[in-house]
């Protein structure tokens, strides 16, 4: 009985093991979260608006498609939106969930192009770069807040200033989440475990203690076999 509540007890400390194992691997919570939007007619601009990188905090990427080479450009947003006048454009306001961003268009019967969009000298910053066009969101935060501070800037998205300003943005972060349960289950099934070896060890070094102090007196006779009183 022993024997078999020993081994009992291992195989629930190595389920408890494999258990804890699952919840860092398998069932563990996701590293990281994405909000995007796909845009269908966005105008040949579109524009960001200040914090919305920051949703979920200072780390993560943005992910900018287009049709052509992508142009980002930075400044204050009344710069922007003084620049744009009455063109149509699409503004990226913010999330209205955990997975999708929200947009609204901005003068949806104004005018569809923009003259020579990265040439302003409003312009604090212009990147073009072939699609997809990444913004590293801890590096952009870095330009917002270090010595050079150019606090919560918009960001302008082209491409050409008649084309589609993007197609498609994403934004993603890391979450630093865990299954708290794991470590519990990691300490309770080694104990486990540990218990049942060690009752499994007791219990074979008490079957051999029994083989080997079997008395021999205690054997019945042959018949016709002295015994061992009449030896004496």
């Amino acid at each position: 009985m022993q024997r078999v509540l020993a081994v009992l007890l291992v195989l629930l400390g190595v389920a408890g093991l494999v258990l804890g194992r699952l919840g860092e691997t398998v069932w563990a919570p996701a590293t990281e979260r994405t909000a995007t939007v796909e845009l269908d007619d966005p105008g040949p601009a579109v524009l960001i608006d200040p914090g919305v990188l920051y949703v979920g905090g200072q780390e993560g990427e943005v992910t900018i498609t287009g049709a052509s080479d992508v142009s980002l450009i930075t400044a204050p947003n009344g710069d922007i939106e003084a620049w744009l006048g009455d063109a149509r454009y699409t503004r990226v306001t913010g999330l209205s969930d955990w997975s999708t961003i929200t947009t609204e268009q901005v003068n949806p019967d104004g005018p569809a192009e923009l003259p020579a969009p990265t040439q302003s000298d409003l312009w604090r910053t212009v990147d073009t770069s072939p699609s997809p066009a990444t913004i590293d969101v801890a590096q952009f935060a870095a330009g917002e807040h270090g010595e050079n501070e150019q606090m919560y800037r918009a960001i302008l998205v082209v491409t050409d200033g008649t084309a589609p300003g993007a197609q498609s943005i994403s934004i993603t972060w890391p979450v630093h989440a865990k299954n708290e349960w794991v470590p519990y289950a990691y300490a309770a099934g080694a104990a486990v475990a540990v218990i049942g070896l060690v009752l499994l060890v007791v219990s074979v070094g008490s079957r051999r203690r029994d083989d080997e102090h079997d008395p021999i007196d205690d054997e019945a006779p042959a018949d016709g076999e002295p015994t061992t009183q009449e030896l004496r």
